[in-house]
């Protein structure tokens, strides 16, 4: 059975606009990045812990920060912590820091799943 004209389009608009909330629904679960501390290009003091802020509640066990040197070489031992009230807040603690650049590397794994990554870079005095 063929539909009349007159319900072919509202259905293909009603259609279209299914997908697109199905579409943006998907972008919206991926975690991003609301702050950082160090923020991206700072030139600061040594820190003591790196902190970024995310837009998603994240899995911690797949979820991490790494701190690199400008050879590329691990500059943190300790593990990243994801905040166990909030699980949008990641810290990285470190010891005090030599001069130099540093990049922040990191992996967020929203509760529903989607995996996000980049990673940014700092200064230290």
């Amino acid at each position: 059975m063929t539909l009349p004209l007159s319900l072919r389009t509202p259905l293909r608009w009603l259609a279209a606009c299914g997908v697109s909330l199905a579409i943006a629904s998907n972008a919206f679960a991926h975690a991003t990045p609301s702050s950082r501390d160090p923020a991206p290009n700072a030139q600061v003091a040594a820190p003591s812990v790196v902190t970024i802020h995310f837009s998603e509640p994240l899995e911690p066990a797949f979820s991490k920060i790494v701190l690199v040197d400008a050879n590329g070489k691990p500059a943190a031992s300790a593990a990243s912590q994801v905040d166990a009230r909030d699980r949008k807040t990641m810290q990285l603690a470190m010891q005090p820091l030599e001069p130099g650049r540093y990049t922040v590397q990191w992996t967020a794994v929203a509760e529903d799943g989607h995996r996000t990554k980049g990673s940014y870079a700092f200064s230290v005095k």
